[in-house]
């Protein structure tokens, strides 16, 4: 009876105690953050049975290579079993790491081997084993605002400070970089780490413009910045008149490049990579304690490379996106052009625009009263509203065309709805 009591008071001292009184520094840090932050579409309460959502940057799920997918793992199981359903270690399949060595040499312009390449769990874990080890607790690492959202928790969870640099329509602005990297030396901060998406930039669709790569890539060397180059849309490109990669430029000197699976096949595989100087990669597999990710995956993954399945699986989806991008961009032309400002992409799954005459936050709760979810630009800055309460998200990947030629329609009403609450 005795223990049972000692039991009984134990177990009541734990349900007394505070969670944040546990929580480590990171915990509380970052926050539970938004659904977008962990590739979780965003989402509002709406009364709209099938609500068109333009939420994720996720593929057209008709574009889901199962077939190829599907003979891709039988094959690895009809001859490779054990190997594919053991351990794989931290750096990966070598055979995926060679077959990515041969693809990204064409694509970079550059002679790589399987020494320069280490596979993660998709880019953020290429993001969070780079911070792993590469970030102390302190150092700062300079983003773009705006930004991904589900980086910036990745920094902020290594206790890094994170400092933004504006954009404007030609992607990064180099000088405002500058002006960080001077501010943070003043005061006698360590800065680490450039973060910036290049090509058709998560939110904004943006491209960095070519003397802007040049210029960034001289500063950030002259500072001793690590480039983080997140490559997640870069191959989504609707012509192909598209630059040359920071990794590519820099020869890869300075740049590790993060890129991955989920936006050229599928998100649930859950695989990517970091590309980088051998000794970078090698620093890489140091930290890694998760002992690596599917072995099954990765090997299907080089089947699918080494049989030239990918290259014409992304050649067959370019031009689909582009045609949403087109549905979704006239659809706004058509019925909202006294209420938006935006320049269309040249690729990626994203359209950036500016609200004219109300605040976009009111917009957004309108638009999903309507049966239309997308996120407000508000979350894809450091200190949300306050930086930002003029900009919608619109992620056109997902949405069917007609979906995509109803949008417009329904914004419209959202925005005269939202114009009478002022």
């Amino acid at each position: 009876m005795e223990k049972i009591t000692r039991l009984d008071e134990a177990q009541q001292k734990w349900v007394d105690i505070e969670l944040r009184h546990l929580l480590s520094s990171s915990a509380l840090a970052v926050g539970a953050g938004t659904p977008t932050d962990s590739g979780v579409a965003w989402t509002l309460p709406t009364e709209v049975a099938n609500p068109i959502r333009l939420a994720g940057g996720i593929p057209d799920p008709d574009t889901l290579p199962v077939k190829d997918l599907t003979m891709a793992l039988e094959q690895v199981l009809l001859n490779t079993a054990v190997e594919a359903l053991n351990y794989g270690g931290v750096k990966g399949f070598e055979g995926l790491c060679s077959s990515l060595a041969l693809r990204q040499s064409k694509i970079e312009k550059l002679p790589l081997t399987s020494a320069n390449f280490i596979v993660n769990n998709g880019a953020a874990g290429g993001i969070d084993n780079i911070c792993d080890a590469f970030l102390d607790p302190g150092d700062v690492v300079i983003i773009e605002g705006p930004s991904f959202s589900g980086s910036v928790r990745t920094f902020k969870g290594h206790m890094a400070e994170v400092v933004q640099a504006p954009m404007d329509d030609d992607g990064l602005i180099v000088e405002r970089v500058r002006d960080q990297i001077l501010l943070a030396k003043k005061s006698g901060r360590k800065v680490k780490l450039l973060y910036t998406i290049s090509d058709f930039h998560n939110p904004t669709g943006t491209n960095l413009a070519m003397d802007r790569r040049l210029e960034l890539i001289e500063l950030c060397s002259k500072h001793n910045l690590l480039i983080i180059e997140d490559s997640a849309y870069s191959e989504i490109f609707f012509n192909n008149d598209y630059m040359p990669s920071l990794f590519s430029i820099a020869q890869g000197e300075g740049v590790l490049k993060v890129a991955t699976f989920s936006k050229i096949i599928a998100t649930g595989l859950r695989t990517g990579w970091v590309q980088g100087r051998a000794d970078f990669i090698e620093a890489l597999t140091r930290v890694r304690y998760d002992m690596g990710n599917s072995p099954l995956i990765q090997r299907a993954l080089a089947n699918i490379i080494d049989s030239g399945k990918l290259d014409l699986h992304v050649d067959q989806m370019r031009p689909i996106y582009a045609k949403k991008c087109e549905t979704l961009v006239n659809s706004l032309i058509s019925h909202c052009p006294q209420y938006l400002k935006f320049i269309k992409p040249d690729g990626g799954f994203f359209l950036w625009v500016e609200c004219i005459g109300v605040n976009a936050n009111i917009v957004l709760r309108e638009a999903a009263k309507l049966g239309l979810i997308f996120p407000g630009g508000a979350i894809f800055y450091l200190n949300g509203e306050q930086d930002n309460t003029s900009h919608l998200r619109l992620a056109f990947s997902t949405a069917s065309l007609s979906d995509l030629e109803e949008s417009g329609l329904r914004l419209r009403s959202a925005f005269d709805r939202a114009i009478g609450e002022v």
